[in-house]
C-alpha cells in the first residue's frame, strides 16, 4: 500500500510540473503572433514605380514579341505590353493573352463570357523565356533576339 501511495504522489508531482510548463508556454506564446500557415505572396513594385520614386525616368524600348506560343494549345500569344503603355488597354489588362478562344485548356468562364488564358509579368506560370530577351543595340530595330545564342557559337562549326 505504501508503494502505491508513493507512486500516486510522483504522478501528482508530474501533473503539477506539466501544468506549470504548459502555463509558462502559454504566457510565452501569448505575446508572439504566430504566423499563418498560408501567407500572402509579397507584392513587388514594378520597376517603373521604383525608378519614378528614385527620380529617374523610365522608358521601355523593348519591342513587342511576335513569336510567342501558348504552352497549353500552341496558338499564337499576343504581347499586350505596348498597348498597356500607350493607354489603349487598361493597366490591369494582362501582359500576354492567348489568341485561341475556342479550345485552349486555359480558357476560364467569366461573369459574362469566356476569358482567354492570360499572363501578367508577375504570374507564376509565365514562361520565363517570354521576358528573357536581348534588346537590340539599335532601339529603332523591329526585332528581338530570343535565341540566346552567342555569335561565337554560331561562328564555330566543327564541320
Amino acid at each position: 500500500m505504501k508503494q502505491i501511495d508513493q507512486a500516486l504522489q510522483k504522478i501528482e508531482l508530474g501533473k503539477k510540473a506539466f501544468d506549470e510548463a504548459e502555463q509558462i508556454l502559454a504566457e510565452i506564446l501569448q505575446g508572439d503572433s504566430v504566423p499563418s500557415v498560408i501567407e500572402q505572396e509579397p507584392v513587388s513594385d514594378p520597376l517603373e514605380t521604383r525608378m519614378e520614386e528614385a527620380g529617374l525616368e523610365f522608358e521601355d524600348k523593348t519591342p513587342p514579341r511576335t513569336d510567342l506560343v501558348c504552352p497549353l494549345c500552341s496558338s499564337k500569344v499576343y504581347d499586350n505590353r505596348p498597348n498597356k503603355r500607350s493607354g489603349q488597354y487598361k493597366e490591369t489588362s494582362p501582359d500576354f493573352t492567348c489568341s485561341n478562344i475556342q479550345d485552349c485548356s486555359g480558357i476560364v468562364q467569366g461573369d459574362v463570357r469566356k476569358l482567354r488564358k492570360s499572363w501578367w509579368l508577375n504570374s507564376k506560370d509565365l514562361p520565363q523565356d517570354w521576358i528573357n530577351t536581348t534588346v537590340p543595340h539599335n532601339p529603332e530595330a523591329d526585332y528581338v533576339d530570343t535565341t540566346n545564342k552567342n555569335k561565337e557559337e554560331e561562328e564555330y562549326s566543327p564541320f
